[in-house]
């Protein structure tokens, strides 16, 4: 009983502090936010678009620039290293892309063919219209169909953030497809749910990041 109180003291304890760290956050955001509008004016509500990539994004050292078809969607993805060395695949999360990982592909192209995709939605892959499209099922399926697209059969999957949740699920679902599973800064989604059941402090957290990652221009 002591510690079940004392438990739920300590979830009470982080809420508050996440909540205290909201407001803090609040004014400095919307100042800068207000500054950025003072000096940019109506500007800082559109895209830059650009007529060729930054030379950093097209640098021969980070691999070849490809796409494939896959589930129905046309991913964009960069490969390195000897296609006879067993496959490693990155995942990025949100909101990044491919070149998240440069450096790991520098340093593992060396013994692996390394891959490096834009999911779904992201960069220079199709962004298809519809909420059903980006279930994380089908975002399964768009790894398997793309390595089984490489001519691999067996692959090394290393996720990070909601591309570390992705290659959870595949683990769980195509554990014949993997030699090895690499996943950064995303629990397994067993670990997860009981947190978000038994923890209200840690379900506070979560929710707070779903909300701030659907805002608009949070991206930016």
């Amino acid at each position: 009983g002591v510690s079940l109180l004392h438990t739920k003291e300590m979830d009470w304890v982080r809420v508050i502090g996440v909540l205290v760290g909201i407001l803090i956050s609040i004014p400095a955001f919307f100042l800068r936010l207000i500054l950025r509008f003072t000096c940019i004016g109506p500007g800082i509500f559109y895209f830059k678009k650009r007529s060729i990539p930054p030379h950093c994004l097209v640098d021969p050292k980070y691999g070849t620039h490809k796409f494939l078809t896959v589930n129905g969607v046309r991913l964009h993805y960069v490969e390195s290293g000897d296609s006879d060395k067993p496959l490693l695949l990155f995942l990025h999360g949100w909101p990044q892309f491919w070149y998240s990982w440069r450096y790991q592909i520098e340093h593992f192209q060396k013994n692996y063919h390394v891959v490096a995709v834009d999911m779904r939605g992201y960069n220079d892959s199709d962004k298809p219209a519809g909420i059903e499209n980006y279930f994380v099922t089908q975002m399964v399926e768009d790894v398997k169909c793309l390595v089984e697209g490489l001519g691999e059969e067996k692959v090394i999957l290393a996720g990070h953030d909601w591309g570390g949740g992705v290659a959870w699920l595949f683990a769980a679902l195509y554990p014949d497809m993997l030699s090895n599973l690499i996943v950064c800064n995303f629990p397994h989604p067993v670990a997860l749910m009981d947190q978000r059941k038994n923890k209200l402090g840690a379900s506070f957290e979560v929710l707070v990041h779903f909300c701030f990652s659907n805002a608009p221009y949070s991206q930016n």
